[in-house]
């Protein structure tokens, strides 16, 4: 199996099937974590265990790499280099399962594979990458898969199997856009106002005042999933599941916090802002979604400032 970004989720993920036994390769862009796990192994920390885990990092996939799986976890905007490597390195019959936040990772990978390669899905593991080739797993929680083609299916059984083996419950959808339209509800609310107010995941429910919001941006939410016929649970059952899913990973730093504090791109445009896209494109207006899409990348612009520059954590 190959996990494609070794970042704070791949670095866990990578590290959970390790430690498992599970035969696993890395493909990391960055230098400092391909020399740390090189040289030392990675270190998966979850509570007061630490677990050092070796396994080969690679620049790039090879072609003389047979994995059973390729699991992508880069920034949905490396999505689209990452598949045309994809296609030129990987065997045609080599399932490939996106597990990235936000829209358009499946879609993006099946402009460039075969139908019956792309898997797409969700998890509600959190991961916190705390120094190169160190991560500590933050929240335990389930993966949820399916098919983005019919062709697809056949893949699903042996690839919850590889992921149950090393630790990662997993169960199958038989609507696995919904699924992801639901991990975007969640994503919307977590990471933006995380980013924008500096807070933990669990630190959102000790502020009473933020609750309004959740049911805002779910909302709005929901009724753009339901402009493209796409059903999901009603707004007050996304709003739980948003508390939910900070009660479980409570002490996690949401991936767009971690990028605006780092001076990083993030993910706003995939989550908050292809909410408020894909509204405008059902004549119907996300204008929270939008609001903190550009907040966000306000904050993450004012961040890459001399002034106000936060040292790197490497």
């Amino acid at each position: 199996m190959v996990i494609v970004g070794l970042g704070a989720l791949g670095g866990a993920v990578a590290g959970s099937l390790a430690r498992a036994g599970v035969p696993v390769a890395g493909v990391c862009r960055s230098r400092a974590d391909r020399e740390a796990i090189e040289s030392h192994g990675l270190l998966l920390r979850e509570h007061e265990t630490e677990t050092v885990v070796r396994f080969p990092v690679l620049q790039e996939l090879s072609t003389e790499v047979d994995p059973a799986l390729v699991i992508v976890l880069v920034k949905t905007f490396d999505t689209e280099p990452v598949a045309r490597r994809l296609r030129d390195h990987l065997d045609e019959r080599t399932p490939v399962l996106t597990l990235q936040n936000g829209l358009g990772n499946a879609e993006t990978l099946s402009a460039f594979l075969k139908p019956e390669q792309v898997l797409a899905g969700t998890t509600t593991f959190g991961a916190l990458r705390e120094a190169p080739g160190v991560v500590r797993l933050t929240g335990r929680g389930e993966c949820e898969i399916g098919a983005w083609h019919e062709r697809a299916q056949r893949h699903l059984p042996r690839v919850k199997e590889l992921l149950e083996r090393g630790g990662l419950p997993c169960r199958l959808s038989s609507n696995i856009v919904a699924a992801l339209w639901k991990k975007l509800a969640v994503n919307a609310v977590i990471n933006p106002l995380t980013a924008l107010l500096r807070l933990r995941n669990g630190e959102l429910l000790e502020h009473a005042e933020l609750e309004p919001l959740f049911t805002m941006i779910v909302e709005e939410v929901w009724q753009t999933a339901a402009r493209h016929r796409i059903a999901l649970p009603t707004p007050p059952e996304l709003a739980a599941e948003v508390r939910r899913v900070c009660q479980l990973t409570a002490a996690n730093e949401s991936s767009m916090l971690r990028d605006v504090l780092r001076q990083r791109r993030t993910e706003s445009d995939a989550i908050n802002g292809a909410v408020a896209r894909l509204a405008r494109e059902r004549g119907v207006l996300a204008p929270l979604n939008q609001a903190l899409a550009a907040l966000v990348q306000v904050a993450s612009q004012r961040e890459r400032a001399p002034a106000t520059m936060v040292p790197e954590c490497q």
